[in-house]
């Protein structure tokens, strides 16, 4: 089951949260969060994610914002001192000339029954340069980016 919603950009932050549930159990769920071939499966125009180290991952993937093409190295620092029931993201997204959008996400792994948990995640993004004023078309394309990444991963889940 799937709920997702985007808010309205407010001081020019985006807020972007959904939910899932999952019937698998929360520590097979938390392995594929972590595991780089399925991200970069489940990313839309991912090149490639590579994990840097045990809280840091780097990808890179090719975007359409607007009538710009582009693509952006993004930088994710994972927090996990409460594995596996939740973590934070601290996300550093780079394109060049046009700016930076930072953002953060919250993800929630609470157990809901025999093999079967519930994924929820709350993520804020803030964009600047070109990427800043250009909020509202990253809040579109931010949410089409989320809500597919996550149907892609539990359909992949779904399919094990």
């Amino acid at each position: 089951m799937l709920r997702s919603h985007a808010s309205n950009m407010l001081n020019k932050t985006i807020q972007i949260d959904g939910d899932y549930t999952i019937s698998h159990s929360r520590n097979y769920v938390w392995e594929k969060l972590n595991d780089p071939k399925i991200l970069a499966s489940c990313i839309t125009g991912c090149t490639y994610v590579e994990r840097t180290s045990p809280t840091n991952f780097k990808a890179v993937i090719r975007a359409h914002i607007g009538d710009i093409k582009k693509d952006f190295s993004i930088n994710l620092d994972v927090d996990d001192q409460h594995a596996p029931a939740q973590f934070t993201l601290g996300t550093v997204v780079s394109a060049g000339l046009l700016g930076k959008a930072q953002g953060q996400a919250e993800v929630d792994l609470e157990v809901t029954g025999d093999e079967q948990c519930a994924l929820r995640y709350v993520a804020t993004i803030k964009g600047s340069g070109v990427l800043g004023q250009a909020l509202p078309l990253i809040d579109g394309v931010a949410r089409r980016r989320m809500l597919d990444f996550f149907n892609k991963f539990v359909e992949h889940l779904e399919d094990c």
